[in-house]
């Protein structure tokens, strides 16, 4: 019997270490385009804890303006996933662009008090019946906060249409606020809690959470296409997302520490922040609330089933 070249035998065995420690396929690398709202800090957490990393997933996070720049950028596969409204992946899908939710990231939730209606100082709007002929600012028309907002003033017995929505970023709308150009804005943190910290306005109602009930905000989102074609990675990137959800309900200060860094923001407007309500799993009747809500608007076109928008 031939003496076993112990050099050889240790290469083997450090090489068959070597092969067992890397994942069975290489992951694509995933660009995810995000918008500066905290609804989006479950993948911000992901990424700042390694969550994303630690199931095989090379992501490079990339801020942009609103869910109307992120669609077309999935669709030129410019970026692989995109935090969205949940409105604004159904209005794809209306349009016929295939978008799917990979995950959930932010609810409305009763009782949520992270983003809200907010009025100029000098407005005279005191209720809901005030903003009757008054020009609302909001991020994206067709966005999640004018339908819910819409939803929410049905509920208080005011017509939409006697309201006038006008869109604009979030970044300026405490300028013009300010500057008398519009009555109310309709902002999520870090943005609000900036206005009301300055002076400059002042909160009517925490709208999203009086719907009555919960509902998804932000979802991750890709088109059918890639998900199909990147199962692998759809479940990496679920898998750290639930992850960054327990993380963020376990350390919500440490939470806030990397809202802080993501958005380049001075700590003392994120000490009194809110966080909002947050959850991974995405579910049809999730969904199911946008499509009645958006039925009842007349704001789609063809017929759509929940099940159908969410990846498998």
């Amino acid at each position: 019997m031939k003496p076993i070249d112990k050099t050889l035998a240790a290469m083997a065995f450090l090489g068959g270490l070597f092969v067992a420690a890397l994942p069975a396929t290489a992951l694509d690398k995933i660009t995810l385009g995000y918008t500066a709202v905290n609804g989006n800090v479950p993948d911000w957490i992901a990424k700042d804890q390694g969550f994303f990393a630690k199931h095989g997933l090379d992501v490079e996070l990339t801020l942009m303006r609103g869910g109307n720049v992120i669609v077309p950028s999935l669709v030129s596969n410019s970026m692989q996933v995109g935090t969205v409204g949940a409105s604004t992946l159904i209005q794809a899908a209306d349009g016929g662009i295939d978008l799917v939710a990979l995950t959930n990231l932010s609810l409305f939730a009763p009782g949520t008090k992270d983003s809200g209606v907010v009025v100029r100082n000098g407005a005279n709007i005191n209720t809901p019946a005030d903003l009757k002929g008054k020009r609302i600012g909001t991020s994206t028309i067709g966005g999640i906060s004018e339908i819910a907002f819409e939803h929410w003033l049905v509920l208080k017995g005011v017509n939409p249409k006697e309201i006038t929505i006008v869109e604009i970023a979030y970044a300026e709308m405490p300028n013009v606020l300010k500057a008398g150009n519009l009555d109310a804005v309709l902002i999520p943190d870090p943005f609000m809690s900036a206005i009301a910290a300055d002076g400059s306005g002042k909160i009517l109602s925490y709208f999203y959470g009086e719907l009555g009930t919960s509902v998804p905000a932000l979802v991750n989102a890709s088109t059918r296409a890639w998900a199909e074609s990147h199962k692998q990675e759809v479940a990496a990137i679920r898998a750290a997302t639930e992850e960054a959800v327990a993380f963020a309900e376990a350390n919500p200060e440490k939470t806030k520490e990397i809202i802080t860094k993501t958005l380049n923001l001075k700590p003392e407007v994120t000490a009194t922040m809110l966080l909002a309500p947050m959850t991974a799993k995405i579910k049809t009747a999730d969904l199911q609330w946008w499509l009645d809500a958006m039925n009842e608007q007349d704001r789609l076109r063809t017929k759509l089933t929940a099940a159908r928008l969410i990846a498998p």
